[in-house]
């Protein structure tokens, strides 16, 4: 038992790294400035084959990798299924944000904010 338990989280984790890692939506800003990417990624730290909607605000002309937030001004996730993922920038600088599994309060579980980002995020459903 012993020795099958590690290659078994292996193999977990393996597969897990080999999912997903595909751009699915590039929003630029207004003035172009800014661009958010939508990423489909692997799960981090899932044992079963399981994606997520990873989202970023970045400067134009630089990307985000899964599982990264290094350089992202903004980032959240959202589960899948991405379709129900709305976006749209409000200004250059204020993006609108909703996913039904959202609160309608506090928006995502969780977001990452660079120190001093320009880039102000509104969790709410399109009116």
């Amino acid at each position: 038992m012993k020795k099958s338990l590690p290659l078994l989280l292996g193999v977990s984790v393996l597969l897990t790294a080999c999912g997903p890692n595909k751009i699915i939506v590039d929003l630029p800003s207004p003035d172009g400035k800014y661009h958010v990417e939508v990423r489909k990624c692997p799960q981090a730290g899932s044992l079963t084959w399981t994606e997520k909607t990873q989202v970023s605000i970045l400067d134009r002309g630089v990307s985000e990798a899964c599982q990264s937030a290094v350089k992202s001004l903004a980032q959240f996730d959202a589960p899948t299924p991405e379709d129900q993922l709305q976006l749209e920038w409000l200004s250059d600088t204020e993006l609108r944000a909703w996913h039904p599994s959202f609160n309608p309060k506090y928006g995502p579980q969780s977001a990452n904010f660079k120190p001093g980002t320009p880039i102000k995020l509104v969790y709410a459903p399109k009116k």
